[in-house]
């Protein structure tokens, strides 16, 4: 069966080709359509979905059905991945049993995050392979080749998908989903998932023996063509090799020769040593760091390669942002001359390439909250430093003295007070932060006796991703019935004795008393 597919479908109907069994995520774009696209085409007899409290929660739900046997994805945008690096590095030191796969979704140019990360490098960090599609067809097929070959190898495999990835469509051609697929079964063995200092140093002795063998599979997979003729050579790397053929064509060309990487971790080293080989000079492109370009210079002076390697460290393409087509056909035109682009692409057509993201924070009322909050400290002769967390405080970014990571408002305003600053220091975060990372800033705040002003902005949902539910709501992913936990009741447990709430159907006069009594409340 075909049919026409974006990024993030094409990897779910991968993902569910291949039997898998459960699907986490926290919600972040890109990667969240992924669980989007799952919750659509299964029922919940067939698949366990879950929006965990935060990413680590995501992981270590899959680590579990992993070691039942069971397949797992588990998706998460740039920024989760750092979440999850605490257990991944333990992890890898672990065979695993049932495969698990993370979707990671990168964010070139930071259109829906607070930073420019590449993610790529963590990869190393954590000796995990890391593959990268250039279309939703090959998305596709590297989907069910990872559940495979973590399986095979005992790892955890890792799929970097871009936005501008994941909103590109083409019709996909599907394979049948598995019938009756109950697993490895539940794998108990001595010390095969308990990681210690008595056994870390052999454990990581064993990972360099799967990362060595994973070395020769990825010089075998499928995923590094080259095409081409000549000697000036081109490496193109994930999505970057998409954007290089619209620029260039379809055909194989006759004046370059190309590489398509897919294998970023490990380096398919031969490949790579072979096409640098019929080639006296090599450009990079790829997404957003010199990751590629800094490993090929090396395997190149292994292998007595002259030539000249060109990329981001030379200044031919950007360490900035997306990479886009303009950019590209800029770049080949300094490395071609004599080449003739297929289509033009020039800088005034960067805002049509930028992937559309849907606004979620139309009509956010935090703007009217900050007015009385600083009403307030007005009346009191106050001007308190305003510290957020990431998410829903990005459409008042603008009002905040301070905004870093997701959890982070509370320590950080608890910093600022513990400083010695005069001004009240004012903690801002989302119900969604609230349950994500933010728990442990609270206790430590009141613990220390803490003399920092909490606020909580509750939207009943994770809202700047598409208002997916968390513990905060009385609806699970699926839209079923659940739980909804009391904040105000888990704050007051951790030991905060003065909380007031406030709602939108409260008059708006009475959130300015509100906020006085609380700035002249010098106790948590």
């Amino acid at each position: 069966m075909i049919k026409t597919l974006n990024g993030d479908q094409a990897m779910a109907h991968a993902a569910l080709s291949c039997g898998v069994k459960l699907a986490t995520s926290y919600p972040g774009s890109p990667s969240s359509g992924a669980v989007e696209a799952l919750i659509g085409l299964t029922e919940e007899q067939d698949l366990f979905v879950e929006w965990s409290s935060n990413e680590r929660v995501a992981l270590e739900m899959g680590i579990g059905a992993s070691i039942a046997g069971r397949r797992a994805l588990v998706c998460t945008k740039s920024v989760g991945l750092n979440v999850m690096v605490d257990p991944l590095m333990a992890l890898n030191l672990t065979p695993i049993n049932g495969g698990l796969v993370i979707l990671l979704g990168d964010d070139p140019g930071g259109y829906g995050s607070q930073n420019d990360q590449d993610s790529r490098p963590l990869a190393v960090l954590l000796e995990m392979p890391l593959l990268e599609p250039a279309s939703p067809t090959e998305g596709y097929a590297m989907m069910r080749e990872a559940f495979r070959i973590s399986e095979e190898y005992h790892t955890v495999v890792i799929i970097r998908e871009t936005r501008s990835f994941t909103k590109q469509e083409e019709p996909v051609e599907l394979g049948d989903a598995p019938r009756g697929n109950t697993g490895l079964g539940l794998r108990r063995e001595p010390w095969r998932y308990v990681p210690v200092p008595l056994n870390a140093v052999e454990k990581h002795r064993d990972l360099h023996r799967r990362m060595e063998a994973l070395s020769g599979w990825a010089d075998r997979a499928p995923f590094n063509p080259a095409v081409g003729h000549g000697t000036r050579g081109v490496i193109a790397a994930g999505f970057a090799h998409r954007k290089l053929l619209d620029v260039v064509g379809e055909n194989e060309p006759e004046q370059f020769r190309l590489l398509k990487l897919g294998n970023l971790c490990p380096l398919p080293a031969g490949t790579v040593g072979a096409f640098l080989k019929q080639c006296e000079e090599v450009l990079v492109l790829e997404e957003i760091e010199p990751f590629l370009e800094t490993q090929i210079k090396a395997l190149a002076y292994d292998i007595g390669f002259r030539g000249k390697i060109y990329g981001k460290q030379t200044g031919h393409t950007g360490r900035e942002g997306e990479l886009f087509r303009w950019q590209i056909q800029q770049a080949l035109a300094g490395f071609l001359p004599d080449l003739l682009p297929a289509k033009d692409f020039s800088q005034r057509d960067e805002q049509t390439e930028k992937p559309q993201k849907a606004n979620h924070c139309h009509g956010c009322g935090y703007d009217k909250i900050l007015d009385a909050l600083e009403k307030a400290a007005r009346s009191l002769d106050q001007k308190p430093v305003l510290v957020g967390d990431p998410g829903c405080l990005v459409t008042v970014a603008d009002r905040l003295d301070a905004k870093f990571a997701i959890g982070s408002a509370v320590g950080v305003a608890d910093g600022l007070s513990k400083a010695g600053i005069e001004e009240r220091a004012v903690a801002l975060f989302g119900d969604s932060s609230f349950f994500h990372s933010t728990l442990p800033g609270i206790c430590n705040a009141v613990h220390n006796q803490s003399n920092i002003l909490m606020v909580v902005l509750d939207n009943q949902a994770t809202a700047t991703s598409g208002y997916q539910s968390n513990p905060g709501v009385n609806r699970d992913a699926r839209g079923h019935e659940a739980p909804g936990l009391d904040m105000e009741v888990i704050v007051r447990a951790c030991g905060v004795e003065h909380v007031i709430t406030w709602g939108p159907s409260d008059p708006e006069s009475s959130l300015v008393t509100h906020f006085r009594d609380a700035l002249r409340t010098q106790e948590l």
